[in-house]
This record gives C-alpha cells, sequence and structure tokens, in this order.
C-alpha cells in the first residue's frame, strides 16, 4: 500500500518538460501536427541535428531503413532488398535499438528488435533519433539508442489528396496514395502503400568455385500497409487522435550465394495491426497525454528441400504476439527555471510460437510497468542542466534504477554550444532468449551499461543565405552481460550472459544551405568511428575473439548528400560509405572479412503546376557505379537499378 501511494504521489506531482538528448532529428514540411507536442523550453539539453525540412518528404518512396542509411551515421545490416533490416547505433546490437511509434514499441518481444525494411517513410511525418543515455527520455533498454516516429494528421480546413506511382528495374512497382480531408472539428487521414517486386537481379557470385554472374532465384516479395488517422478538437486545448496501421508481407528468402542447386525453398509471411488512441490537453503550464493501444503480430516462417517426387521440410512455424499497453504522461512548467516530467507506461505481451514440422512450441507472458521522472533546471544564464531516473517492474521483478543527467553550457556571444552526460541503462532478455525451446534461459540476466559522451555544435549563418552547422559527438560505453548464444553442452546452442563489450568512438556532421535567387543548394556529411571490441576475460570464454571488433561493426562510415534546386528542377545526389567488416569474433581470417564499400544515388526531377494540380516526375538511379558488394556474407545486393515514378497532388 505504501509503495502505491508512494508512485501515485511520484506521478501526479512531479511533472516537467521533455528535451531531446544527443539526438538527430528528421523533419518533413512545417505544418501543425496533432499529437505529443514536446516542450523544449530554450531547447535545452537537445543536441538536434537537423537536415532540409522537406527530407522527409523527399524520400517518401523508400523504407526506413533506407532514409537511416543515406542521411544518418547510423550503421544499417540488412539481409537483401525485400528481407529484413536492422539498426545499429555506436557498435550495439539490433535488439539494443528501440523503435518507438508515438510513443509505442515497434520491437518484436520474442526477437527483441524491429524490421526497418517494412516500415515505409512515406507513415512517417517526423522522426527523432536518440543516442545512448538519451534513448532513457523515452524507452528503457535502449542500449544503443531509439528512434522515435510520429504519425501526426495535418489540421488544415479542406480536402487534399496525392497519388505516387514508381516503375523500376526487376519488375519493382510502388504505389503511394494519400487522403486528407477536414474542418476545424475533425479531420481525418488516409494512407496506403504497396509494394512487389520479381527482385531477380543479376549478380557475381563469387562465392563458388569458378565466380559466375547468376540471376537471384526465389526472392520476390509484395508489401501493403494501411495508416488511418482520425482527428477530433474537443475544444481550444483538448484533442484525441486515434492511429490505426495494418500491414501485411509475403517474401521469399533467396539461398545464400554460396547454395548450389534449384531446389531450396524459403519463405516468410506476416500481417500486423497497431491501433492507439491519444488524448491530449494543452494548458498554460500543464500539458497531459494519456494514450492506449493494441498490438498484433502474426508470422509464418517455411522452409524446405524440393526434390523430383517431394518437398522436405525443415521448419513449417507460426509465431503470434498480443501486446497492450497503456501511457500516462504530465509535462509542468513551473516557471522560467523549472521544467519537471513524470510518465507511467504499463504494458502486457503474450507470445505464442509452434512448430508442426518439429513439434517445438512454448507460449509466454510478460507484464512489465515503468515509471520516468524527469528534471530540467536553468542554473545561470547560459548553463542547463537535467537529470532523470527510470524505474522498471517487469513480472514483478524491479531492475536496478535506470538514470541519465547533463549539463549544456552556451554563449550568446559565439553560436557555440558545449554539452555532456552519462547514463546507466538495463535491458531485459527478449522472450526467446528466456523461453526458446531448446537452448533459451530464464535464468538470464537483463543487460547492463554505463556510457557518457559529449557534444560540440557550431551554427553560423549571414544575410546572404548561407547558413552552416557542425557537430562533433564523442562517446564511451561499457555493456556487461551482453546476451549472445552459445553451442553448449548438449549438441544445441544456449542464451549465456557472456560478453563484456567496450564501445567508444566519435561522430562528425557538416551541413549547410545556400539560396540564391531560384537556385538553391543544400548538403550534409556524415562520418562516424566506432570502434567495439570484446573485453570478456579469457577464461570465460575460449575463443580467439577477446579485445576483437565485434562482427558485423563497421570501423568506418560515412555519407555526404548534395541537393540542388532551380527553379522548378531538381537534383539529388547521395553516396554512402561502408568500412570492412568482420564476420568471424577472431578477426584473422581474410576469409571472413567483407570488404569495404561505396554506393552511389542520384536523382533527377521536374515539378509541374497546372492550376491547382501538383505533379513531380523524376528518375532515379541507384547503386550509380553498379558496385558489387555485400552487407551479409553471401547475401546477393543487386546492381545498378533505375526507377521511374510521377507524384500527383490535389
Amino acid at each position: 500500500m505504501k509503495k502505491s501511494t508512494l508512485i501515485m504521489f511520484l506521478t501526479f506531482s512531479y511533472c516537467g518538460a521533455y528535451s531531446q538528448n544527443y539526438a538527430d532529428t528528421l523533419y518533413i514540411e512545417e505544418v501543425e501536427i496533432i499529437g505529443d507536442k514536446i516542450i523544449k523550453p530554450d531547447k535545452v539539453i537537445a543536441v538536434c541535428f537537423e537536415t532540409d525540412s522537406s527530407v522527409i518528404r523527399k524520400n517518401a518512396d523508400i523504407s526506413l531503413s533506407e532514409l537511416l542509411s543515406e542521411n544518418t551515421d547510423i550503421f544499417i545490416k540488412s539481409y537483401g532488398q525485400g528481407l529484413s533490416a536492422t539498426a545499429s547505433f555506436r557498435g550495439t546490437g539490433a535488439s539494443h535499438t528501440q523503435i518507438l511509434w508515438n510513443g509505442i514499441s515497434l520491437n518484436n518481444p520474442m526477437l527483441g528488435q524491429a524490421d526497418l525494411s517494412l516500415i515505409p517513410v512515406f507513415f512517417v511525418d517526423k522522426a527523432v533519433i536518440l543516442k545512448s543515455g538519451s534513448s532513457l527520455l523515452s524507452v528503457g533498454g535502449a542500449l544503443g539508442g531509439g528512434i522515435l516516429l510520429t504519425s501526426g494528421i495535418e489540421t488544415k480546413k479542406g480536402f487534399s489528396t496525392s497519388l505516387m506511382q514508381i516503375f523500376g528495374s526487376n519488375n519493382t512497382y510502388k504505389t503511394f496514395a494519400k487522403i486528407t480531408g477536414g474542418n476545424s472539428i475533425l479531420t481525418a487521414s488516409l494512407k496506403f502503400y504497396h509494394e512487389q517486386s520479381e527482385n531477380d537481379f543479376l549478380y557475381y557470385n563469387n562465392a563458388v568455385g569458378n565466380p559466375v554472374f547468376e540471376r537471384q532465384k526465389n526472392a520476390d516479395y509484395k508489401k501493403n500497409a494501411l495508416l488511418n488517422t482520425v482527428a477530433v478538437k474537443l475544444s481550444e486545448n483538448k484533442k484525441v487522435k486515434l492511429n490505426t496501421w495494418l500491414q501485411y508481407f509475403d517474401r521469399n528468402i533467396p539461398p545464400i550465394m554460396s547454395f548450389q542447386g534449384d531446389g531450396r525453398l524459403e519463405n516468410q509471411t506476416g500481417n500486423d495491426f497497431k491501433t492507439i488512441v491519444e488524448y491530449f490537453s494543452d494548458k498554460r503550464k500543464l500539458k497531459t497525454k494519456i494514450s492506449a493501444g493494441f498490438i498484433n503480430e502474426n508470422m509464418q516462417y517455411f522452409s524446405g528441400d524440393k526434390t523430383e517426387n517431394e518437398t522436405f521440410v525443415r521448419t513449417d512455424s507460426k509465431s503470434k504476439v498480443n501486446r497492450f499497453f497503456s501511457n500516462l504522461k504530465y509535462d509542468y512548467k513551473i516557471n522560467d527555471k523549472y521544467f519537471f516530467q513524470t510518465q507511467l507506461t504499463s504494458e502486457y505481451q503474450k507470445a505464442n510460437y509452434f512448430d508442426k514440422k518439429t513439434e517445438i512450441s512454448y507460449f509466454a507472458e510478460r507484464n512489465f510497468t515503468e515509471l520516468l521522472i524527469y528534471s530540467d533546471y536553468k542554473a545561470e544564464k547560459n548553463i542547463n542542466s537535467y537529470a532523470l531516473l527510470r524505474a522498471n517492474l517487469t513480472d514483478k521483478k524491479f531492475l536496478p534504477l535506470m538514470y541519465s543527467g547533463g549539463i549544456m553550457i552556451f554563449s550568446d556571444k559565439i553560436p557555440f554550444t558545449f554539452k555532456t552526460g552519462i547514463s546507466r541503462n538495463y535491458k531485459n532478455p527478449s522472450l526467446n532468449d528466456l523461453f526458446w525451446i531448446p537452448g533459451g534461459n530464464p535464468d538470464l540476466r537483463p543487460e547492463k551499461s554505463f556510457s557518457g559522451d559529449f557534444n560540440l555544435n557550431y551554427k553560423i549563418s549571414d544575410k546572404n543565405n548561407l547558413k552552416l552547422e557542425s557537430d562533433i559527438n564523442g562517446y564511451i560505453s561499457h555493456i556487461n552481460d551482453w546476451i549472445i548464444w552459445m553451442p553448449g553442452d548438449f549438441q544445441y546452442w544456449r542464451a549465456e550472459n557472456i560478453k563484456k563489450v567496450f564501445a567508444r568512438g566519435f561522430e562528425f556532421s557538416l551541413s549547410g544551405k545556400y539560396n540564391l535567387k531560384k537556385l538553391k543548394t543544400h548538403f550534409k556529411i556524415n562520418y562516424s568511428y566506432t570502434k567495439t571490441t570484446n573485453e570478456t576475460d579469457k577464461g570465460d570464454i575460449a575463443d580467439a575473439s577477446y579485445g576483437k571488433q565485434l562482427i558485423y561493426i563497421p570501423l568506418h562510415k560515412a555519407n555526404a548528400l548534395l541537393d540542388i534546386g532551380y527553379k522548378r528542377s531538381y537534383i539529388r545526389f547521395s553516396h554512402v560509405y561502408t568500412g570492412e567488416r568482420f564476420t568471424s569474433s577472431s578477426n584473422e581470417d581474410i576469409r571472413h572479412r567483407l570488404p569495404a564499400y561505396n554506393i552511389d544515388n542520384i536523382t533527377v526531377g521536374k515539378k509541374i503546376n497546372v492550376k491547382k494540380v501538383n505533379a513531380d516526375i523524376q528518375v532515379k538511379i541507384k547503386n550509380l557505379l553498379n558496385v558489387d558488394y555485400q552487407e551479409i556474407l553471401w547475401r546477393a545486393m543487386p546492381g545498378r537499378q533505375f526507377f521511374i515514378s510521377l507524384k500527383i497532388e490535389i
């Protein structure tokens, strides 16, 4: 009773301001969004690397994985076009990255990660990237970082519609449609997305004895998704919003390049349903948000070998996840110096897995509740500080207290800002880590991290429309009890808390804009150096990985963007460099290294306006120089591809 009273007291008494610490931010065109307004008094403790305001709108035809790869220093690991893609922050794993949509996690509780290839940028109105300890402002357990996605709705009156059709190489077709309408009280938006491809590109196969050019087989896929948003304005300071997202995908998985034969069959299908209702109250000093929702995820996986007479089934499994969640959040501005926020989140998860071939199955449930208390304090005219605490109760067991704190120093005379902070974070094992049969380990400990980072930001602008901004970030992070699957004593792999990982590095970005009459230019350069080594004591693990770089973590990652517009014509160029990656923990054998590669993309377009109809015609060439490369060992990637698109808005 005393504990419950204390939690209620903290929840209703301590309210405050949300600020984004150590964040990259991608924004769409400037429109009012009915959603969770983030209070950013004087933008304290916020490190925001902003691209051009239309960056998401210009990239609405691609997936979130492609957007992040081309526009940020985050490393994206893709199993191939149309296949699973995950994000790696600052040398951590895919399960250490949390993807949130309108405040709810999209990470599958069984796998512990989210597939970014299934998230169309077309459904995203704003994306915010929080790195390391800054992610604690939104969610616990994101040891590497978090990606916050918002689907909003424009509050303008009237009716509008848009349609975009894309045709591309390898019989690739994409359709994007949007209808929005409303008045001062009710606004509704409906978005539809469809993509399909034969995905039978030609690639150079160097995994066989005599390297040859081959055409990829069993790689076709299709995706369909629908997003519906309805917003109701109850009064001048109260709103209700309902978001519903339905998705279906069906993809064949091609065999690896080293496979010889025609009989391998592998397929994955899935359908998801997500819905969330949100209530907003925006008073002069107090902002309230109450939300609740439901997620249902279903996935089927099949693999087998086909012979002349029959198909030998290896796996024929189904998994189902149901999640119920609720959130209560208060933001409170006491005065010009003090800001508080408190947030209470609760979620129930239920998972079922069954393989009718092997008869392996498991059922699992999990409940967790998280309480966040955040405080922002303006100590001096040019000094701000913040502190937060996050408590997690999972299945009646408390995780150790998570925390983050930092300080910002800036000057009114020079456009210079310095920020630094520390944090401690914990992540629960995934349901597969705990309950998979065989090999799941219910005695696993939560993974824990202790990290620190700093940021230097410098901005300049003049009267000639020149704007430049640069950022330098440095960080260190110690992660203990990293969960890995290792060969056990009974001829199967088992999940264990074995690794101690030390991640350190730095990130640099430089962006600029220059407008001269009808000529508009924008560029951005990102670079990251990521040194992530296995520091597990030699006595704890019997291999040669001690002190070596983790597999599939490139030491160097960089990209560059150039966008030039003149009148109604434009050209965009992007370059992505990914450094060498190791596929073996020992880092020694040359056969277990993936070479560095460079990918160039170019887009040329023309906008046409006829009365109330706006049209945009463009041609895009991906992998302009037809580079042969692999992101995952023996997973083929496409060479040069051509795409033509037509977009019409009314």
